[in-house]
């Protein structure tokens, strides 16, 4: 890191601590080791959502933001995912559905195992919980409203499906849900591959991206795919600006997909809205491992 970089500061009347500057750091270490790797195999990828708008307002973190989000197209990340397990060795690692059983976001996370980054309601030492980046994936995004309804209703009952393979999220307070999952768990989850399933997840979020000229989060709810979509032809292309003190890739049309996201995207918000953006990390510590963190802090 540049000299003085971890010394506190106010940054666009915000404070900006030590401990959120070490955070930043390893953050930047990891999006640097997915770069090399992307660059190794050809694999596209870019900065996207609030990153990208901290690249081109900041040349750098939001000051008030806590993560660092990258996207890939389905055939990139497919790629990604399978050349992965070769290419991060500890203390990386790329958190999938696959790798990592507890973990069904469905995209992909790249932590440092050596850090604690402690996701609400997951503080298990078998799931892995070092401070991570986002690896987003974007599928096609229909502008039939009765196709994206039956689509996102099918991966509802697909993610549900996935669920039953763990038993260690019962709700106490079903008890036919319950009863169905265990069901599912014992039954179909016996005899049906656990990867089939993923399989058949990422299929259908996929299942318009030739048929529709935009792209989006499919994996996330309603309201955020909303919001977090591009045209294919503005990301088509790739330059290189400033983030903090490396480069990282964005789409050449970078000004359409920010308009597109969050419309007067220069405009700061009021300052009693400039707050960490996200409310589930519960414990974060870059300085202890994630597995000595839970086991002395969390008991």
């Amino acid at each position: 890191m540049p000299e003085g970089f971890f010394r506190e500061e106010i940054r666009d009347e915000f404070l900006v601590t030590e401990q959120t500057k070490k955070v930043w750091a390893i953050e930047l270490d990891l999006v640097e080791q997915l770069l090399a790797v992307c660059k190794k195999h050809s694999i596209k990828c870019q900065v996207y959502s609030g990153t990208l708008l901290g690249v081109v307002r900041h040349k750098g973190f939001i000051p008030w933001d806590d993560d660092l989000d990258i996207c890939m197209e389905r055939k990139d990340f497919d790629r990604f995912v399978k050349i992965a397990p070769s290419e991060f060795k500890h203390p990386y690692f790329l958190q999938t559905p696959l790798s990592d059983r507890r973990y069904f976001a469905n995209y992909a996370r790249l932590r440092n195992s050596e850090t604690t980054g402690i996701i609400l309601s997951m503080a298990d030492p078998a799931y892995n919980n070092g401070i991570y980046i986002d690896i987003y994936v974007i599928d096609g995004y229909t502008y039939d409203e009765e196709k994206l309804k039956k689509q996102l209703k099918k991966k509802s009952h697909l993610r549900y499906l996935a669920n039953a393979y763990q038993l260690n999220d019962l709700d106490p307070h079903n008890k036919i849900k319950n009863f169905l999952k265990t069901f599912l768990h014992y039954t179909f989850c016996k005899v049906v591959p656990y990867s089939f399933v993923i399989g058949w997840y990422n299929r259908n979020l996929s299942r318009y991206t030739k048929e529709t000229d935009r792209l989006s989060l499919m994996t996330h709810p309603l309201s955020t795919l909303k919001k977090y979509w591009c045209y294919k032809k503005d990301i088509e292309e790739t330059i290189y600006l400033p983030f903090e003190n490396i480069y990282v890739p964005v789409p050449k049309n970078y000004e359409n997909v920010l308009r597109n996201m969050y419309g007067d995207y220069m405009k700061f918000p009021p300052l009693d809205k400039r707050g960490a953006w996200h409310d589930g990390i519960l414990e974060i510590d870059p300085d202890i491992p994630y597995k000595e963190f839970i086991k002395d802090h969390l008991k």
